[in-house]
């Protein structure tokens, strides 16, 4: 039961980090060496390419799709990052015997990269929208 609750928190930080993700890259305009393109920004553009499996353009914008996960990732507190870590899949590749956790960049590296299947897991199949709103609505709310 406890195990659940932990992991509930930490899938909800998750899905806050993916609608920051989605947020910052619906701001970020198509860059277009030529023709018009049919996406308003970088997150359409992304979207519709890793559903359609159009791999050349995909990757044209993942590398800014990676930049904004290592970026928001990088802004986590310690602990914060010691949390997510433990769902990755860094983590279930982890020998615990040696260290509880491992070096700092190698649980940012993990992390990012957990951040970044969330993102496309969203980018495939878009369910985190009303989720996210719940948790925000929630999270602002008095504890008392």
């Amino acid at each position: 039961m406890f195990e659940e609750k932990v992991r509930r928190i930490i899938q909800e930080k998750y899905i806050g980090l993916v609608n920051v993700v989605v947020e910052k890259l619906k701001i970020l305009p198509i860059t277009d060496h030529g023709g018009e393109l049919p996406f308003a920004n970088v997150w359409e553009a992304f979207a519709h390419e890793l559903q359609h499996e159009n791999s050349a353009l995909y990757y044209k914008y993942l590398n800014a799709v990676e930049t904004i996960c290592q970026h928001c990732v990088q802004h986590l507190t310690l602990t914060e990052l010691k949390l997510l870590w433990l769902i990755s899949d860094g983590n279930l590749e982890w020998d615990e015997s040696v260290e509880a956790f491992p070096e700092l960049n190698k649980m940012l590296e993990g992390v990012t990269e957990e951040l970044l299947s969330w993102v496309e897991q969203e980018a495939e199949e878009p369910e985190f929208e009303e989720e996210a709103r719940k948790i925000s609505e929630e999270s602002i709310k008095p504890v008392s």
